[in-house]
């Protein structure tokens, strides 16, 4: 039963008569108007359709898509994968199967765009578990794709779900590496990030669970290779609800650090599927949350997407004793301009992140009574979403 209804939730390829359970608490925060500074929006119309639409991937101008459509039987709902150019009217791709029993989904392409990776799952019957599988076709002479090629067994393990591939270059393994998730034995549990190495002889490894995965749902992997991080949702409870997008990157003995709550992207909604197209500097994601295609109840995905800010990651402590510090009020002042951007009032726990505008200068204004305040200036030109600010802040209490 779990697994079901965690199919209902994000695994796209293997639709289910239950439409998605809307959130019920919270609204999607306030979001910057300047399109160049952190606005994140709906997507343009070819990218959202009413039916729904997830797993938003670019390369180049092209933007690869899920999109669930009715069958050609006229009975049901089937997955298929969707591409668009630009403002251009979105189209099926070739590659999609004939027989409706098949869900094709998200679909990514490898480092050097010559490989499209993507979701199948087929419809099961009866008392067979449900089972979804990895597939790759290469590109050919004349630009289309070749022959489906299935990953071998260690990947796609039998009777559990394996999906959502993504491909990255980690520059310590000089590898290109595929990420992946499932609920194969051997994880933390549910469902968790795995990855395995792409030899050059294009061979692959045996796949290995990421550490930072947790007794929760890890899914929805992005590698950023030119920061070497990357980003996935879970449903920890560390979340502001629901699934959020999170980020993580090595550190220089190269560790994988713990997981950060990009907090920028995410609501009390679902957030899935987070993307960054990196020549453009657009982020690309789907969430759950009220839009235009669905102003008044939650819970069917649509694709967001816009160049999300900066940010700080403030570390408040006690001088002290060097506590945490919990109940803090932090105000961020435009140094140019004397407003304040961003106040939190009475902070519920001491790691904290405010949005930050590229090319300005602030001023952090940390209170707690009890304790000598603390100024702290700071320039954001060096920050953007995948590179926050960090800030440790030590508050001396009064004697």
């Amino acid at each position: 039963m779990k697994h079901i209804q965690l199919l209902e939730v994000f695994l796209l390829c293997c639709f289910c008569s239950v439409q998605i359970n809307a959130q019920t608490a919270g609204l999607p925060p306030t979001m910057p108007s300047d399109p160049n500074t952190g606005e994140v929006k709906l997507a343009n119309n070819n990218l959202n359709f009413t039916t729904g639409a997830t797993a938003p991937f670019r390369y180049g101008d092209k933007v690869y898509f899920t999109v669930k459509v009715p069958k050609k039987s006229g009975i049901g709902m089937v997955s298929r994968l969707y591409s668009a150019i630009r403002d251009e009217a979105a189209i099926p791709q070739l590659i999609n199967p004939k027989e409706e029993g098949i869900n094709v989904a998200e679909a990514t392409l490898s480092v050097g765009g010559d490989r499209i990776y993507y979701t199948a799952c087929k419809e099961s019957k009866g008392d067979k578990p449900t089972q979804s599988e990895i597939w790759y076709r290469d590109k050919l002479y004349d630009g289309s794709w070749g022959h489906v090629v299935m990953l071998p067994k260690s990947i796609n393990d039998a009777g559990v779900i394996n999906k959502q591939p993504t491909c990255g270059y980690d520059l310590k393994l000089k590898k290109e590496v595929l990420y992946f998730s499932s609920n194969r034995p051997g994880g933390k549990g549910g469902f968790d990030i795995w990855c395995c190495a792409i030899e050059r002889d294009g061979t692959f490894g045996n796949p290995v669970n990421m550490p930072f995965n947790t007794a929760n749902d890890e899914v929805t992997p992005f590698f950023y290779t030119h920061a070497q991080m990357i980003f996935f949702s879970s449903n920890m409870p560390s979340g502001l609800g629901g699934f959020d997008v999170y980020r993580t990157s090595k550190n220089a003995a190269g560790a994988w650090l713990a997981a950060e709550n990009l907090s920028l992207a995410n609501t009390s909604f679902d957030e899935l599927y987070f993307s960054y197209h990196q020549p453009s500097q657009i982020s690309y994601f789907c969430s759950t949350r009220p839009n235009q295609l669905n102003p008044e109840s939650a819970g069917q995905f649509a694709i967001f997407m816009g160049k999300l800010t900066g940010s700080i990651l403030l570390n408040t402590m006690s001088e002290m004793d060097s506590a945490a510090l919990y109940g803090c009020n932090i105000e961020l002042e435009n140094i140019e301009t004397g407003i304040i951007e961003a106040t939190i009032l009475r902070s519920e726990n001491n790691n904290l992140e405010l949005p930050i505008f590229p090319g300005k200068k602030y001023r952090l204004i940390i209170s707690r009574p009890g304790y000598y305040p603390v100024f702290l200036q700071l320039e954001s030109m060096y920050s953007d979403f995948a590179n926050p600010i960090r800030k440790t802040v030590y508050l001396k209490p009064m004697r």
